[in-house]
């Protein structure tokens, strides 16, 4: 990134990736899940995992390269699948905008079609032009400044999302796909809620974009707060074995462990916070602190998210919160996690040379 100060390296990096990692994971809404699903997490995979998936993204995606991120929850779908839930599309505009500020790359944001509406309000809150994936590759060489993103319906019907997912490989080439708060297939073939509720029929089916992607060797990520979210196929027979409706949902057909294994999975406490802390650790990468978005863009994003008809999943309310946490309590732990990687650079930058 041009004009930053050169970024953590060595024991300082991974020192403060444990400490993101330790915010991400802080059970501040006592939903006694992520615990859980961080110890086994840890158990699979070395280093710290928002690091480890910034690593990944420094190490593949570059200028004008394209970013999949597939978000949205359509929740209490039995009463209505326009439904959906505020933790997840926030978390994507969040990593979009490290992406795109840290690595000039172009993020397109795939949602259910009835959420393409409200996604754009809220990615542009997020401070970009909403355009085509074209416009916006293009927009990254213009000499005049302009910041674009895309989004995308994707198909509720399992063969539509096939066909979707080889011909976006194809045509965008992406270098990266990554999963903030998406529902994963189990071994059924079918998408439960961490209540064990079947969602499968009203809800897009991202693992045959994943599939299709990592077939081309392209670097997935995934994200995820509750043990039923496309990625946790890492983890997935601890998931059995030690979460409610884990190895059996309410419907019978299979339990809520997804079956998908992506390169890196982040476990948060929100799914929002597990980007946020990827966003952390690729801006202490590159020495650039303004990579992570600020306690006031938080703020818009969470209060667009609820004007564009977004619900916090656990109180149910249309509010600028997510998964029964207030607005405030989110600013505040952007806050505090920016301030986090800023301290971490200015010590390494004032420490005395060897």
């Amino acid at each position: 990134m041009e004009g930053a100060a050169p970024g953590l390296t060595g024991e300082a990096l991974v020192a403060l990736g444990e400490r993101i990692d330790q915010m991400v994971t802080i059970d501040a809404a006592a939903r006694g899940v992520i615990g859980t699903l961080n110890k086994l997490s840890r158990e699979v995979q070395t280093g710290p995992t928002c690091l480890k998936a910034a690593q990944l993204l420094l190490e593949r995606v570059g200028p004008g390269d394209i970013v999949l991120i597939a978000t949205g929850w359509p929740d209490r779908p039995e009463i209505d699948p326009e439904i959906a839930e505020t933790d997840g599309p926030p978390g994507a505009v969040a990593l979009a905008r490290a992406l795109h500020r840290g690595l000039r790359a172009v993020p397109v944001v795939l949602v259910e079609p009835a959420l393409v509406g409200p996604m754009k309000a809220v990615l542009q809150a997020g401070d970009f032009r909403i355009m085509s994936s074209e416009q916006a590759v293009k927009a990254v060489g213009s000499r005049a400044k302009i910041h674009g993103a895309c989004v995308l319906p994707m198909p509720l019907d399992a063969d539509e999302a096939k066909r979707q997912a080889r011909a976006l490989v194809a045509e965008l080439a992406p270098k990266a796909v990554v999963a903030v708060e998406k529902g994963g297939l189990n071994e059924a073939g079918r998408i439960h809620t961490s209540r064990g509720d079947d969602t499968t029929d009203t809800m897009a089916q991202a693992d045959h974009l994943f599939r299709a992607a990592q077939a081309a060797g392209i670097a997935t990520i995934g994200i995820g707060d509750g043990g039923n979210e496309l990625g946790m196929g890492v983890i997935a027979e601890g998931i059995r074995e030690e979460l409610p409706w884990g190895r059996v949902a309410r419907s019978g057909r299979g339990g809520i462990a997804p079956v998908f294994v992506t390169d890196v999975l982040v476990a948060a406490a929100i799914s929002n916070w597990g980007a946020y802390g990827i966003s952390a650790a690729l801006a202490a990468c590159l020495g650039a602190p303004e990579v992570f978005h600020t306690p006031e863009v938080e703020d818009r994003v969470l209060r667009v998210s609820g004007d564009a008809g977004f619900i916090d999943g656990i109180s149910g309310w249309v509010c600028p919160g997510a998964d029964g946490l207030e607005a405030r309590f989110h600013s505040a732990f952007v806050a505090l996690l920016g301030e986090t990687v800023r301290q971490a650079l200015m010590r390494a930058a004032t420490a005395p040379k060897p």
